[in-house]
Protein backbone atom coordinates (compact mmCIF):
# COMPACT_ATOMS: atom_id res chain seq x y z
CA UNK A 1 0.00 0.00 0.00
CA UNK A 2 1.19 3.55 -1.05
CA UNK A 3 1.84 6.19 1.90
CA UNK A 4 -0.78 8.08 0.56
CA UNK A 5 -3.47 5.39 0.00
CA UNK A 6 -2.31 4.80 4.52
CA UNK A 7 -2.85 7.92 5.49
CA UNK A 8 -6.36 8.55 3.32
CA UNK A 9 -7.16 4.65 4.90
CA UNK A 10 -6.73 6.01 8.45
CA UNK A 11 -8.25 9.44 7.88
CA UNK A 12 -11.67 7.84 6.57
CA UNK A 13 -11.65 5.60 9.43
CA UNK A 14 -11.50 8.05 11.78
CA UNK A 15 -14.17 10.68 14.28
CA UNK A 16 -13.73 14.29 15.17
CA UNK A 17 -14.20 13.82 18.96
CA UNK A 18 -14.07 16.32 21.16
CA UNK A 19 -10.88 18.54 21.38
CA UNK A 20 -8.96 15.52 19.88
CA UNK A 21 -9.47 12.88 16.86
CA UNK A 22 -9.28 9.13 17.35
CA UNK A 23 -9.82 5.89 15.66
CA UNK A 24 -13.56 4.82 16.47
CA UNK A 25 -13.84 1.85 14.57
CA UNK A 26 -11.57 -0.70 13.04
CA UNK A 27 -9.83 -0.30 10.24
CA UNK A 28 -10.82 -2.64 7.15
CA UNK A 29 -8.54 -5.77 7.05
CA UNK A 30 -7.19 -4.98 3.63
CA UNK A 31 -6.82 -0.95 4.39
CA UNK A 32 -4.77 -1.98 7.71
CA UNK A 33 -2.55 -4.65 8.85
CA UNK A 34 -3.09 -3.98 12.40
CA UNK A 35 -5.67 -2.02 14.75
CA UNK A 36 -4.35 1.34 15.02
CA UNK A 37 -5.81 4.29 16.96
CA UNK A 38 -4.56 7.49 16.96
CA UNK A 39 -4.63 10.07 20.24
CA UNK A 40 -3.95 13.38 18.27
CA UNK A 41 -4.96 15.69 20.60
CA UNK A 42 -3.21 19.00 22.38
CA UNK A 43 -5.10 17.43 25.51
CA UNK A 44 -6.23 13.84 26.62
CA UNK A 45 -8.91 14.56 29.18
CA UNK A 46 -11.70 12.57 30.42
CA UNK A 47 -13.85 12.56 27.08
CA UNK A 48 -10.96 11.35 24.90
CA UNK A 49 -9.81 8.37 27.38
CA UNK A 50 -13.83 7.50 27.20
CA UNK A 51 -13.55 6.99 23.38
CA UNK A 52 -10.19 5.51 23.66
CA UNK A 53 -10.92 2.91 25.62
CA UNK A 54 -14.38 2.29 23.54
CA UNK A 55 -11.91 2.23 20.65
CA UNK A 56 -9.63 -0.41 22.18
CA UNK A 57 -12.26 -2.42 24.21
CA UNK A 58 -13.90 -3.30 21.17
CA UNK A 59 -9.97 -4.67 19.23
CA UNK A 60 -8.89 -8.57 20.06
CA UNK A 61 -6.29 -8.59 22.56
CA UNK A 62 -3.55 -9.71 20.39
CA UNK A 63 -2.38 -6.22 18.85
CA UNK A 64 -2.79 -2.83 18.87
CA UNK A 65 -1.20 0.49 17.93
CA UNK A 66 -1.57 3.94 19.23
CA UNK A 67 -0.28 6.68 17.37
CA UNK A 68 0.41 9.88 19.97
CA UNK A 69 0.75 13.62 18.98
CA UNK A 70 -0.20 15.37 22.09
CA UNK A 71 1.08 18.11 25.41
CA UNK A 72 -0.67 15.25 27.93
CA UNK A 73 -3.22 15.87 30.04
CA UNK A 74 -5.62 14.94 32.95
CA UNK A 75 -3.15 12.35 35.35
CA UNK A 76 -6.55 9.72 35.15
CA UNK A 77 -6.95 10.22 31.72
CA UNK A 78 -3.16 9.36 30.48
CA UNK A 79 -3.11 6.24 33.43
CA UNK A 80 -6.19 4.52 32.25
CA UNK A 81 -5.04 4.53 28.36
CA UNK A 82 -1.94 3.08 30.12
CA UNK A 83 -3.43 0.55 31.77
CA UNK A 84 -5.52 -0.59 28.52
CA UNK A 85 -2.26 -0.66 26.55
CA UNK A 86 -1.09 -3.57 29.11
CA UNK A 87 -3.72 -5.70 28.45
CA UNK A 88 -2.84 -6.16 24.80
CA UNK A 89 -0.12 -9.18 24.04
CA UNK A 90 1.63 -6.90 22.04
CA UNK A 91 1.02 -3.09 21.88
CA UNK A 92 2.82 -0.26 19.93
CA UNK A 93 3.16 3.43 20.46
CA UNK A 94 4.36 5.66 17.52
CA UNK A 95 5.38 9.20 18.63
CA UNK A 96 6.07 11.18 15.38
CA UNK A 97 6.58 14.09 16.07
CA UNK A 98 5.70 14.40 20.63
CA UNK A 99 4.40 12.84 22.99
CA UNK A 100 4.77 15.30 26.21
CA UNK A 101 4.48 14.50 29.97
CA UNK A 102 1.21 11.69 30.16
CA UNK A 103 1.52 11.42 26.08
CA UNK A 104 5.08 10.06 27.57
CA UNK A 105 3.38 7.73 30.20
CA UNK A 106 0.94 6.21 27.60
CA UNK A 107 3.95 5.69 25.47
CA UNK A 108 6.15 4.08 27.43
CA UNK A 109 3.62 1.61 28.54
CA UNK A 110 3.92 0.21 25.24
CA UNK A 111 5.51 -3.25 24.38
CA UNK A 112 7.08 -1.26 21.45
CA UNK A 113 8.08 2.06 21.04
CA UNK A 114 8.75 4.09 17.47
CA UNK A 115 9.54 7.95 17.61
CA UNK A 116 10.56 9.80 14.50
CA UNK A 117 13.38 11.79 13.97
CA UNK A 118 13.09 14.66 15.78
CA UNK A 119 10.10 13.28 18.25
CA UNK A 120 10.19 13.83 21.83
CA UNK A 121 9.07 12.80 25.01
CA UNK A 122 9.35 14.61 28.41
CA UNK A 123 9.25 14.20 32.08
CA UNK A 124 5.83 12.86 33.43
CA UNK A 125 6.20 14.48 37.08
CA UNK A 126 2.67 15.57 38.06
CA UNK A 127 1.26 19.56 37.41
CA UNK A 128 -0.14 21.37 39.80
CA UNK A 129 -2.32 24.44 39.93
CA UNK A 130 0.47 25.25 37.16
CA UNK A 131 3.77 23.84 39.53
CA UNK A 132 5.56 21.19 39.57
CA UNK A 133 4.14 19.20 42.23
CA UNK A 134 7.45 19.41 43.94
CA UNK A 135 7.35 22.97 44.09
CA UNK A 136 4.71 23.68 46.12
CA UNK A 137 5.49 25.53 48.99
CA UNK A 138 4.44 23.63 52.15
CA UNK A 139 2.64 26.43 54.37
CA UNK A 140 -1.03 27.35 55.09
CA UNK A 141 -1.29 29.46 51.81
CA UNK A 142 -1.09 26.31 49.79
CA UNK A 143 -4.71 25.17 50.56
CA UNK A 144 -4.09 22.09 50.71
CA UNK A 145 -2.01 22.00 47.01
CA UNK A 146 0.88 20.88 48.82
CA UNK A 147 -0.48 17.83 50.18
CA UNK A 148 -1.59 16.77 47.29
CA UNK A 149 1.20 17.48 45.13
CA UNK A 150 2.67 14.75 47.23
CA UNK A 151 0.28 12.42 46.57
CA UNK A 152 0.28 13.16 43.24
CA UNK A 153 4.22 12.65 42.92
CA UNK A 154 4.23 9.23 45.04
CA UNK A 155 1.28 7.40 42.84
CA UNK A 156 2.94 8.48 39.37
CA UNK A 157 6.37 7.52 41.29
CA UNK A 158 5.25 3.97 41.60
CA UNK A 159 3.47 4.04 38.69
CA UNK A 160 6.46 4.68 36.24
CA UNK A 161 9.10 2.44 38.10
CA UNK A 162 6.42 0.00 37.33
CA UNK A 163 6.61 0.60 33.68
CA UNK A 164 10.38 1.04 33.58
CA UNK A 165 10.79 -2.34 35.59
CA UNK A 166 8.50 -4.01 32.54
CA UNK A 167 10.22 -2.65 29.41
CA UNK A 168 13.64 -3.19 31.35
CA UNK A 169 13.53 -6.53 32.39
CA UNK A 170 16.42 -7.71 33.93
CA UNK A 171 18.09 -4.29 34.87
CA UNK A 172 20.40 -3.35 37.58
CA UNK A 173 18.76 -1.50 40.17
CA UNK A 174 21.05 1.92 39.20
CA UNK A 175 20.08 1.42 35.36
CA UNK A 176 16.17 1.41 36.41
CA UNK A 177 17.35 4.22 38.81
CA UNK A 178 18.77 6.30 35.99
CA UNK A 179 15.45 6.22 33.94
CA UNK A 180 13.18 6.50 36.87
CA UNK A 181 15.53 10.17 37.15
CA UNK A 182 15.09 11.02 33.75
CA UNK A 183 11.13 10.37 33.35
CA UNK A 184 10.33 12.14 36.60
CA UNK A 185 12.62 15.35 35.56
CA UNK A 186 14.99 15.33 38.40
CA UNK A 187 17.84 17.35 36.44
CA UNK A 188 15.66 19.38 34.06
CA UNK A 189 12.10 20.79 33.22
CA UNK A 190 8.84 19.10 33.08
CA UNK A 191 8.29 19.75 28.87
CA UNK A 192 11.65 19.34 28.47
CA UNK A 193 12.47 17.26 25.38
CA UNK A 194 13.81 13.80 25.65
CA UNK A 195 14.72 12.78 22.01
CA UNK A 196 15.26 9.08 20.84
CA UNK A 197 18.93 8.70 21.37
CA UNK A 198 18.61 9.71 24.70
CA UNK A 199 15.63 7.00 25.34
CA UNK A 200 18.40 4.48 23.41
CA UNK A 201 21.13 5.25 26.07
CA UNK A 202 18.75 4.70 28.56
CA UNK A 203 18.56 1.07 27.10
CA UNK A 204 14.60 1.48 26.33
CA UNK A 205 13.54 -0.59 23.21
CA UNK A 206 13.38 1.99 20.43
CA UNK A 207 12.90 2.01 16.81
CA UNK A 208 12.80 4.27 14.21
CA UNK A 209 9.40 5.77 12.81
CA UNK A 210 8.38 5.97 9.47
CA UNK A 211 7.20 8.77 7.77
CA UNK A 212 4.14 7.76 6.92
CA UNK A 213 2.86 7.79 10.78
CA UNK A 214 4.27 11.65 10.43
CA UNK A 215 2.20 12.17 7.25
CA UNK A 216 -0.92 10.60 8.96
CA UNK A 217 -0.41 13.19 12.08
CA UNK A 218 0.19 16.11 9.19
CA UNK A 219 -2.95 14.60 7.51
CA UNK A 220 -5.28 15.37 11.00
CA UNK A 221 -3.55 18.78 11.46
CA UNK A 222 -4.20 20.46 8.18
CA UNK A 223 -7.70 18.87 8.12
CA UNK A 224 -9.13 19.64 11.99
CA UNK A 225 -6.55 22.22 13.20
Amino acid sequence: MSRAALVTALITGSALVGAGYILTRRPRQQALTSSVVPIVTPVIDIGIAEDVLAAMERLPKDEVTVVLHTSGGCVASCVMIANALREFEKSTAIVPYMAISGGTMIALNATQLQMGGSASLSAVDPIIAGQRARHLPEDDKSMGLHALGQEYEAAIGEYIRETLAARLPGASEAKLERAFKVFMGEAAPHEWPIRRPQVQALGLPVSPATRTWAEMVDAYRRRWW
